[in-house]
């Protein structure tokens, strides 16, 4: 039988383990998740830190719901030995989705920004809009990701 990865990246029972590139596109799209967690986590400081990364509370819940697709790939990823012994691989036909889901979620939300800034030019949001599109084109194109949820599916 021929590989159609190199070795490393497959797990001990041969199956295709997630890329690191994968990992960072999922914790770029769940910063919100990350920035609300360490708000939390800093109790007298908080409000002041949700302030600086959310000026309008709306734009947190936004930026959560927007978030939720990604979370959910989170435990699907996390959990995928459980889902394998359960015989639910059809979970796994919702990982490319729920990404596509929140990455083209997060382009509208930039798109919505810069037109509530009236399109004047901020590094914040080109910089995340560049980002977003570099994890559309990376969840679309990768071949590794591909090759996963089929090894994935087959259980």
């Amino acid at each position: 039988m021929k590989l159609l990865l190199p070795l490393k990246f497959y797990d001990a029972s041969g199956r295709v383990i997630p890329s690191l590139s994968l990992y960072l596109c999922l914790l770029y799209l769940g910063r919100s998740f990350l920035i609300f967690i360490a708000s939390i986590s800093g109790r007298d400081s908080s409000d002041t830190l949700l302030r600086i990364f959310y000026p309008e509370t709306n734009f947190l819940y936004i930026s959560l719901a927007i978030g939720l697709p990604t979370l959910s790939v989170l435990v699907i990823v996390g959990f995928r030995e459980k889902i394998w012994r359960n015989h639910k691989t059809w979970l796994f036909g919702f990982v490319k989705p729920c990404i596509i889901a929140s990455v083209t979620g997060d382009l509208s939300f930039n798109l919505m920004l810069a037109k509530l800034n009236n399109w004047q030019f901020s590094w914040v949001i080109a910089v995340t809009t560049l980002v977003s599109f570099f994890c559309l084109y990376f969840i679309l194109k990768d071949n590794h990701i591909r090759l996963m949820l089929l090894d994935w599916k087959k259980g």
